[in-house]
């Protein structure tokens, strides 16, 4: 059941993940802190989980057995999401909004093709076909129509006073890597824990304690400004990206094994475009009303076309 709707799961989380982008970022304008509000995102998120699990009477500890017969990069979840994070708030200053977006989403799509092809981190193993390779074409030019493209005709491409960018772009890379690795590990990790919730609730509750450490060291006095965003009125729904975030790495773990790596990657990379042109069209969530226009259709089309090729490749 879950193979045949595994790509519009895949879509839908991704569109989850651009309203959850809009929520923290309304959140971030209460709390001033970039890091406070992913704190309370992941804190939020975990909280949520854990009644999940303790409703459905399931044991919260993960045994012993598991921790040490399982491979030590199966706990790595919470770091690489912690470390994708940090990563793009680290280059949205220096390379700006265009490039902060298209560097990741290469790393992640480039990293999901290898993981893939080489079924690596214990993933399902595909072979890389011409058919394949002409999906990736056409999702790479779907990605850089719908994103790259619109940027050039608002001139909103600057040059950056910096004399070289090329460590920035790889760490930008580097970010989408660790995002891409993330959604098979967390499969793994569902895989040694026989409980989709706890495969979820455990990288959230790492990256939570992971973010509560970055800002006791980076930012001490963060936490004064959790009681701007407590203050009326503001809206209730900020406090639940969380919510949408859990939703999304539950949803990849259960798709990674039908559709791979990759493809649970780029279905939800198209979901994650789609959801953020509609909350410009309609001016969700507080942003500022950005119509669609036709080059993003058309690169809409362009990446759908991609996935469809890649899922008749396997």
């Amino acid at each position: 059941m879950i193979a045949l709707f595994a790509a519009p799961i895949g879509v839908l989380v991704g569109m989850g993940i651009a309203f959850q982008t809009g929520m923290n970022s309304v959140l971030r304008k209460n709390v001033v802190s970039p890091l406070l509000s992913s704190f309370v995102s992941f804190g939020v998120g975990s909280l949520l989980l854990m009644l999940l699990i303790l409703v459905q009477n399931e044991p919260l500890a993960v045994s012993t057995d598991s921790l040490i017969q399982s491979p030590w990069w199966i706990w790595s979840g919470g770091l690489l999401a912690m470390f994708g994070l940090t990563v793009n708030i680290l280059i949205f200053p220096r390379l700006g909004s265009v490039q902060t977006a298209i560097m990741p989403i290469l790393g992640q799509v480039v990293t999901g093709t290898l993981i893939d092809t080489f079924g690596g981190f214990a993933a399902p193993q595909y072979d890389f076909t011409l058919l394949r390779l002409l999906g990736l074409v056409a999702v790479m030019t779907g990605i850089g129509i719908a994103i790259v493209l619109p940027a050039f005709k608002q001139r909103s491409l600057k040059k950056p006073e910096e004399r070289s960018l090329l460590v920035w772009q790889i760490l930008g890379i580097s970010g989408g890597i660790a995002s891409g690795i993330t959604p098979v590990v967390n499969a793994a990790l569902r895989q040694t824990l026989h409980s989709t919730s706890l495969a979820v609730f455990v990288p959230f509750a790492i990256g939570t304690l992971l973010l509560a450490l970055v800002i006791f060291f980076k930012e001490p006095t963060a936490w004064r400004y959790l009681k701007n965003a407590l203050k009326q009125p503001q809206p209730w729904w900020q406090w639940f990206g969380g919510l949408l975030g859990a939703v999304y790495i539950g949803g990849i773990v259960l798709i990674v094994p039908q559709i791979g790596t990759g493809g649970a990657i780029i279905t939800s990379l198209f979901g994650l475009l789609v959801g953020s042109l509609i909350i410009d069209q309609f001016d969700l969530l507080g942003a500022n009303k950005k119509p669609i226009n036709a080059i993003q259709i058309i690169g809409l089309l362009v990446l759908l076309v991609g996935v469809v090729i890649i899922q008749m490749s396997k």
